[in-house]
């Protein structure tokens, strides 16, 4: 067992490099997509103890906070912001494979729980805006209808609400089980509204996030028993404020 406690140390600098290589080397970007995602693979394949749980979906929230962060440095110019990314990527992945080791060897399996728990929400936050910003970008840079864009973010949307179903939550109510599905389907008729906006595709994404995080927020609400007025009227409010000064002071294309 002891080699699992190097996995969360190895695993992220071996990403860093090959986010770095690509930058060197153009032609091998989707090599070292592969390369990063199967590395991320095997490694919770190690990690996850085997009576405890099924490895495989411990796997997806890294491997697509991986993915759409590399998508998304893929599509900016400048090469602090890429830097900047690449650091936090490292750093995401050092929390959740350690995380990942104490929930499963370690002592304490609530308190690591609610670790990865609160790494998931700023996780997933991240990663709707990497990968709504690129699938935005992308969806221009080729010419797409829109429509052709939204099965991408249905998919999206529907993982980045499903990773918070791996860890056991002793207040989940079985009558919200369906809360996901609507907020997916929400999600994804707001962003087939506002792509049709002339903006620039990061305020798009970051739309996109902040929606995200308001359909988690009230699925979470449900989930406890605490969904009513006064719960949801702040993150409401602070939600609507954010989107009406991002609409007010962002460049019009």
């Amino acid at each position: 067992m002891n080699y699992k406690r190097l996995l969360p140390l190895f695993v992220p600098v071996l990403l860093w490099l090959l986010s770095q290589a690509f930058l060197w080397a153009p032609y091998f970007f989707y090599a070292s997509l592969a390369l990063g995602a199967l590395l991320i693979v095997l490694s919770l394949k190690h990690l996850v103890s085997r009576s405890q749980a099924f490895w495989l979906p411990f796997a997806i929230p890294p491997v697509l906070f991986f993915l759409s962060f590399s998508a998304y440095t893929a599509i900016i110019a400048r090469n602090f912001w890429i830097q900047i990314l690449d650091i936090a990527l490292l750093g995401f992945m050092f929390w959740y494979l350690r995380d990942i080791y104490y929930y499963f060897y370690g002592r304490e399996n609530d308190r690591w729980a609610k670790r990865l728990d609160n790494l998931l929400l700023s996780g997933g936050f991240l990663t709707a805006f990497t990968a709504s910003a690129f699938l935005f970008d992308l969806s221009v840079f080729i010419n797409w209808p829109f429509y052709f864009l939204l099965p991408s973010l249905a998919a999206l949307s529907a993982c980045l609400f499903w990773q918070f179903r791996l860890l056991p939550r002793p207040e989940r109510s079985a009558g919200t089980a369906w809360w996901p599905a609507l907020s997916v389907l929400a999600l994804v008729e707001l962003a087939g509204a506002f792509i049709l906006l002339p903006l620039n595709f990061n305020i798009l994404a970051l739309f996109f996030a902040i929606f995200y995080y308001l359909g988690l927020i009230i699925i979470r609400l449900a989930e406890s028993g605490g969904l009513g007025r006064r719960a949801v009227k702040l993150p409401l409010i602070l939600g609507v404020v954010i989107i009406l000064a991002l609409l007010l002071t962002s460049r019009w294309l």
